[in-house]
Parts: structure tokens; sequence; C-alpha cells
């Protein structure tokens, strides 16, 4: 019995919270990879530079502001085939201690951006797109000094798996990548794991999930750096 091919996705492509870190690194990967790369963050220096690099464009953005979100994705394509948030804020404090402003900046950038961005893509997204959260393994395992962060990004983990099953009927993806440390500009703070990823290597991991096969879904990909044996080595 012959079986009609999946749709391809469209080579078009957003990524929410590219001017550093995975996000820009995420943004390089799938131009190197072929695909018209979108970037929307705050700092335009840094989007002006990462578009002129990769041959994008950009929309300078604050993506916990929903009038700004849906400015941005007006000027997308009208098929987008991978949609990626990597937006993130990570502070450190003691609950004890905890600012009202600090737990909501890192609640309205890692959770309600997350949300805000997602709502506006769908219309975007085809058969065969894909929708990819960058979360963190603290957001299934709380720290000290990181409730916010640990909250905001277990907000994401349920986002994204509730998503998944309102999509998935239409033959639309939601995944999530769940790195442990890595060597971005966030994570340049005291007591950090000297064992972290670089960014590159996550993004090469969100280009596997950007590019498996249309009837193939992985929800969830959880990676960190060794921390032990021959490949473990420190960052610090």
């Amino acid at each position: 019995m012959s079986t009609v091919p999946p749709p391809a996705a469209p080579k078009t492509a957003v990524v929410a919270g590219a001017s550093s870190g995975i996000g820009a690194a995420g943004a390089r990967a799938l131009a190197a990879a072929g695909y018209e790369v979108h970037l929307i963050a705050r700092r335009e220096p840094e989007l002006r530079d990462l578009a002129a690099a990769i041959g994008g464009s950009y929309t300078v953005a604050d993506l916990s502001v929903a009038a700004d979100v849906e400015r941005a994705i007006a000027a997308l394509p009208e098929a987008v085939g991978v949609a990626v948030y990597a937006a993130g804020s990570l502070q450190v404090s003691t609950v004890a201690e905890h600012p009202i402003e600090l737990w909501e900046q890192m609640i309205a950038v890692n959770l309600t951006g997350a949300f805000l961005f997602a709502r506006g893509i769908i219309p975007k997204l085809t058969a065969g797109s894909r929708l990819i959260f960058v979360s963190s393994q603290t957001g299934g395992k709380g720290l000290p000094g990181q409730s916010a962060y640990a909250a905001s990004k277990a907000g994401v983990d349920r986002l994204a798996e509730s998503l998944q099953r309102e999509l998935e009927p239409a033959g639309i993806y939601v995944h999530e990548l769940v790195p442990g440390p890595a060597a971005t500009p966030m994570l340049d703070l005291p007591g950090t794991s000297p064992f972290q990823l670089d960014a590159e290597q996550v993004a090469d991991v969100l280009m596997f999930l950007a590019q498996l096969p249309p009837d193939v879904f992985i929800r969830r990909i959880q990676v960190r750096a060794p921390l032990a044996g021959p490949f473990a080595r420190p960052r610090h």
C-alpha cells in the first residue's frame, strides 16, 4: 500500500532571543543549513551585525511585550518552517530577599514571552513546521538563588507539552531543547558549574531537531557537558 509522504516544511526560520548565546548560535547554524533566518531580540547592534553576517533579517522587539511580539511576527514570511524561542533572563536572589520587580522581569521574559511568541507564530506554521523552546534543566530541579528562573522554565515545560497536544493533529511539532550549563553570557555567574557546553554544541542539537524527517517527532531532548571521563573539560 502506497503512502503520501509528509510535506516538507518551508526553509524559513525565526529565532527569538537571537542577539547572543544559544539563540545567536542557532541562527548561524540555521543559516548555514540554507534557511532564510529572521532574528528577534531587544539589542539592535547585535541583531544588525548577526543579520549582516548570515544574510538574514531582523526586528527589534521586547519579547515580553505583546504589542512588540505582534509587530515582530507581522514582519515574518507567511509560512515558517522552524520557530525557536531562545530568549532568557537569569539573575540570582534568594526567595527571602527577592525583589518583586526581579521576579516579574524573569517570568515576563522566560515564560510570558514564550507564550506570546507561540501564540503569535502559530498562524505562520504549517504541516511539517517545528516550534522549538530552549528550556533549562533547572526547570526540573530548583537551585538555591534561582527560584524565579526555575519556576519560569518549569512553566515553559508545561506550555510546550500542552501546545504539542494542540498542534500535532495539524502536523506541527513542538520540541523542548533542555541544556545543562552552557558557556553563554547569561551564565557568567559565580558558582556555575565549570563543566559547560558551548553554545554551538547546543545549536547542533537544535539543528538535529529542526532537520528531523517530517514523520519523526522527539518531544524533549536533555543535553549537558560530561562531568567525568576523557571528554570532560572545565570551561573556567
